[in-house]
């Protein structure tokens, strides 16, 4: 019997990465001026929803509930018959807003990424055994769902790059942290790379700021300080604890940068 906690259910349930990507789409339409739509916000959400639960569900589909050391796999697992049924029907109500409520350009941008999305779905499932660097895609697809409905802006590129960078730092750091659940599960991804390319990256991130403007260079520096916190007393903290902080800490850059914007 699983014992979940409150703060345990937005991860379990995997809301947390649709809000994180809402939050961070509002920031970046901010930072441009721009309005985004009910539609384009509800169809992220949802998507970001869709292929995170989906990539979780194939994860744990084949494998024995022993093998499985997440509270997350283990929810899956155990609910995966009622998560498939809420899956499908998302997708139908996803497919339903986008085709009613988006552009053509926004229809022509999504179709391309979610494309992206089933291929990262596709490869990680076949190759996650040997090696996929599947905290590189994930980064390079969540920044490109961020600025998706956003374009064609081309000063979006410059702050997608570093948001991509973010994001891979955050994936790197919970893989690190979470090296004896996939050991369990048999994945091998960048995680298994040498630690201090964590921190390569850190400076990477920290550098890209000087070339941002502020309106950039505040949410993403922000998100990025709370992860070098919570790298620094990463020892100190259980796997489950560890996993919701540092994906919060990509919520407190955004948060702040938009209400500060209103």
């Amino acid at each position: 019997m699983l014992r979940i906690r409150l703060w345990q259910w937005p991860n379990l349930l995997a809301v947390d990465a649709a809000l994180i990507a809402l939050v961070w789409q509002a920031a970046f339409a901010a930072a441009l001026g721009h309005e985004v739509s009910a539609a384009a916000q509800s169809v992220l959400g949802l998507s970001v929803w869709l292929t995170y639960m989906a990539d979780r569900l194939f994860d744990v589909a084949k494998r024995p509930l022993q093998q499985l050391h997440s509270t997350r796999h283990r929810f899956a697992k155990q609910y995966r018959n009622t998560l498939w049924r809420c899956w499908w029907c998302v997708l139908l109500s996803n497919i339903g807003i986008a085709f009613t409520g988006l552009t053509s350009t926004q229809l022509k941008n999504g179709a391309a990424l979610l494309m992206l999305c089933l291929l990262y779905t596709a490869l990680n499932q076949r190759l996650s055994r040997r090696f996929f660097p599947k905290e590189l895609c994930v980064a390079i697809i969540f920044a490109g769902g961020v600025i998706v409905f956003l374009l064609p802006s081309a000063c979006l590129w410059p702050p997608a790059c570093a948001l991509a960078l973010l994001c891979l730092i955050n994936c790197l750091m919970i893989g690190a942290k979470e090296q004896c659940i996939d050991t369990a599960l048999q994945v091998r991804s960048l995680s298994r790379l040498p630690s201090p390319l964590i921190h390569v990256l850190e400076i990477s991130c920290a550098l890209s700021l000087c070339f941002l403007n502020q309106a950039w260079a505040l949410p993403i520096g922000l998100s990025l300080g709370a992860l070098l916190i919570i790298h620094a007393y990463q020892k100190r903290l259980p796997v489950e604890t560890f996993r919701v902080l540092t994906d919060s800490a990509l919520l407190i850059g955004p948060s702040v940068a938009f209400c500060l914007q209103l």
